[in-house]
């Protein structure tokens, strides 16, 4: 029995093997680019999820509160930094406005004037907080609270806690 030769098939094995690394590299690439739009939707779908439940519990409230005008309807939170050199970051930032918000949920449907009344007791559940979010400690203090008709809006102040 007869073998042929090997010199014969050298240059059809080359393109095959070149055309299969070729096959190989591009399909690394194609999932490359596939994997790193896939995360970007990720990320941008949790925003418009998160963004469609603060405004859901806005409608909620806002539906339980329609006929009653000098109740407060919505709770804003805002985050400004003490100083610019400890800037906190944006995640932290969204974390700790929506603990607070959460904490001042009971607000909504009360009657304005008791919530202006008790701006004081507000201001001290909120003040000198410590919130441990990502392994760091974080004080929270109240730079001032605002009640426009059914609107209370709160300006916090938040910096970390160097043990």
């Amino acid at each position: 029995m007869r073998i042929p030769p090997f010199a014969r098939y050298q240059r059809l094995l080359a393109n095959f093997a070149l055309m299969v690394s070729g096959a190989i590299i591009g399909s690394a690439v194609y999932m490359s680019i596939h994997q790193h739009t896939y995360t970007q939707l990720y990320v941008e779908m949790h925003k418009y999820l998160q963004e469609n439940r603060d405004l859901r519990n806005d409608i909620d409230s806002l539906n339980k509160t329609k006929n009653k005008q000098s109740l407060i309807n919505i709770v804003n939170v805002h985050l400004v930094s003490k100083n610019q050199d400890e800037l906190i970051s944006e995640d932290i930032q969204k974390e700790i406005e929506s603990d607070i918000k959460s904490e001042l949920k009971l607000v909504i449907g009360q009657k304005a004037t008791y919530v202006k009344d008790a701006q004081p007791l507000y201001e001290k559940l909120i003040t000198q907080k410590t919130y441990i979010l990502h392994d760091k400690k974080y004080i929270v203090e109240v730079k001032s609270i605002v009640l426009i008709q059914t609107e209370l809006t709160v300006w916090i102040t938040a910096q970390e806690k160097r043990t």
